[in-house]
């Protein structure tokens, strides 16, 4: 007597579909203990480069053109050919422009919200935009003027105050957030996806050096957004985090 087959249970794919996001990072939370050290860590390393960023954002109010800088840029400055002078503008309009990256995370949280991380959305949007407030908020208080052309070569015109490096901040914030997720995400993406990732490393990278190399900072200005940006970004991940583990929009 032959036994009939079990049913095969199918899966309604639409609503698996829309469900793919959620739980793609519901399933990487960790155990309490290696969670607690993680948010631990976050809050620490944002809690240093804060605590770096202060004491450089006093000094480039003290020193608004430091004469070891001037000479740093002029080495960098050195050898400037005009295709390279403007490919180096372009890819740090595309990269690091705050202007740019600042309407560029409305597509990218679309995207995510699309894909019903809704949380996910919203800090996308929230983390870039406070940033910019922030930043805004210490470049009044610092008050360093940019780079004098007749100190360093410079071809366009960057308005506004010089510390910290906007272009820096933004990137660091807004590539690091996008690499982070990228890496709860995409854990199970096939080789080519993760090789993606790389690329918001190597775009927060170069951005600094190409500021200098423009002459639209000093050496310092870099220094100062890299340090904020990490911070804002390791206290944004935090929260995250915690949001997160909270159920916080889990729904959709």
């Amino acid at each position: 007597m032959h036994s009939q087959p079990a049913p095969v249970q199918r899966r309604n794919r639409p609503q698996a579909a829309s469900k793919q996001g959620r739980q793609g990072i519901a399933s990487l939370h960790l155990p309490w203990y290696h969670s607690w050290k993680l948010d631990h860590l976050l809050l620490l390393t944002s809690a240093v480069q804060f605590a770096l960023f202060a004491p450089l954002a006093w000094w480039a109010r003290k020193h608004p053109r430091p004469l070891i800088e001037v000479a740093f840029t002029r080495v960098l400055q050195k050898k400037q050919p005009s295709p390279m002078r403007r490919g180096v503008q372009v890819f740090n309009t595309l990269t690091g422009s705050a202007v740019f990256l600042n309407v560029l995370v409305v597509p990218a949280a679309i995207v995510f919200w699309k894909r019903h991380l809704r949380l996910e959305a919203l800090m996308t949007l929230g983390i870039s935009w406070t940033n910019v407030l922030a930043r805004t908020l210490i470049k009044r208080l610092v008050d360093r003027p940019r780079p004098h052309p007749v100190l360093v070569h410079r071809t366009m015109g960057s308005f506004g105050k010089s510390f910290p490096s906007g272009h820096v901040a933004s990137a660091l914030t807004f590539w690091g957030w996008l690499f982070a997720l990228g890496m709860l995400i995409g854990k199970e993406s096939r080789a080519w996806q993760q090789g993606l990732l790389s690329l918001p490393v190597l775009f927060v990278i170069l951005v600094g050096p190409a500021r200098i190399y423009l002459g639209d900072h000093w050496s310092t200005d870099v220094l100062g957004g890299y340090l904020f940006g990490g911070g804002w970004l390791g206290l944004s991940l935090w929260v995250y985090r915690k949001l997160r583990n909270k159920g916080v929009l889990a729904r959709g």
